[in-house]
């Protein structure tokens, strides 16, 4: 049975106090809704019951609960439930902070100055919180970043986060991430030699595609075929080339987090946050490119927002 053939009744049902809202999401198992409890907003998250989801599940609470930034999401009021169906499986489902804003691979892009180096210190800062605390994020894309304002970015979803030290979520050897957002850490190295120098070279992707419009590793620029390929072994083209009106700050932050070879990327949160203050200061909140039609701007949007959804489904 899929999750997406049942009820959701059955969970209000389990939880009296729960309002179910919107419905949000659907991906692979998993369901998201808005909802109320005690008067309050939330996101519910609901899953099927299996091994290496409910070690996810409870992963991702556990960074939740350990994880106290203003740009990570926060646990919800009520504990993580285990609801068994009259037809056999079971269901998982938590709630946690709802975070009002827009997914940033809905966000017109290129984004202005300022808004892509506050983007990239408010994704920084949370990778500093979840490393400080033992874990990798492993799946920093834009679909997992909420824009809640110009200068307020959220990173969600920390299902796949690693523990290094702790118990593996997942098998040994299996590639972990949304394929198009990989490092080539994520890639090549054994789970436990991974560090916030991986997480650093998403945040890159994310920032590049932030700052062009195009992906690093995806654009009519790169050679064709596997993506995985040019994470590997592409050097990605300046962003300057996709666009002209970026100052070489940005571009030569967003190249230093792509570099290949881990030990040539900032190495921890301070280095890449010395780097990226001055420019919030120093930038005009004005768009990256001038003079785009409001239809180039349509296709953009809708060419960025489809690729993720797209790559979000294809994991390795």
């Amino acid at each position: 049975m899929e999750l997406s053939q049942i009820d959701p009744q059955i969970i209000v049902d389990d939880c009296p106090e729960l309002i179910l809202g919107q419905h949000l999401k659907t991906g692979g198992q998993k369901r998201v809704w808005r909802c109320a409890y005690k008067g309050k907003a939330y996101v519910m998250k609901a899953l099927m019951v299996g091994q290496e989801t409910r070690r996810r599940v409870r992963r991702e609470i556990q960074v939740m609960r350990a994880c106290a930034s203003p740009y990570l999401p926060k646990f919800g009021p009520i504990p993580l439930r285990e609801l068994g169906l009259k037809e056999g499986p079971k269901i998982l489902y938590f709630l946690e902070e709802y975070i009002e804003g827009t997914p940033l691979a809905s966000v017109y892009k290129p984004m202005p100055y300022a808004e892509v180096a506050r983007l990239g210190l408010c994704l920084a800062e949370a990778l500093a919180t979840l490393a400080t605390n033992g874990y990798l994020h492993r799946d920093v894309k834009p679909m997992n970043v909420i824009r809640k304002s110009p200068t307020h970015f959220i990173l969600i979803d920390a299902g796949l986060a690693l523990d290094p030290d702790g118990d593996a979520i997942t098998m040994p050897g299996k590639v972990v991430g949304t394929r198009a957002y990989l490092s080539p850490d994520q890639i090549t190295l054994p789970q436990k030699r991974l560090d916030i120098r991986s997480d650093f070279f998403c945040l890159g992707s994310v920032l590049y595609e932030a700052a062009t419009g195009e992906h690093p590793f995806w654009n009519d620029e790169t050679p064709k075929g596997d993506i995985i390929h040019n994470i590997l072994s592409f050097e990605c083209i300046s962003p300057v080339r996709f666009n002209a009106h970026l100052p070489n700050p940005y571009a030569t932050i967003i190249l230093k987090l792509l570099r290949k070879n881990r030990d040539e990327r900032y190495l921890d949160f301070k280095e890449l946050h010395d780097a990226l203050a001055p420019l919030v200061q120093d930038s005009p909140n004005r768009s990256l490119a001038k003079g785009e039609s409001e239809a180039s701007k349509r296709r953009n949007v809708e060419r960025t927002s489809a690729r993720d959804q797209g790559t979000s489904r294809r994991r390795i």
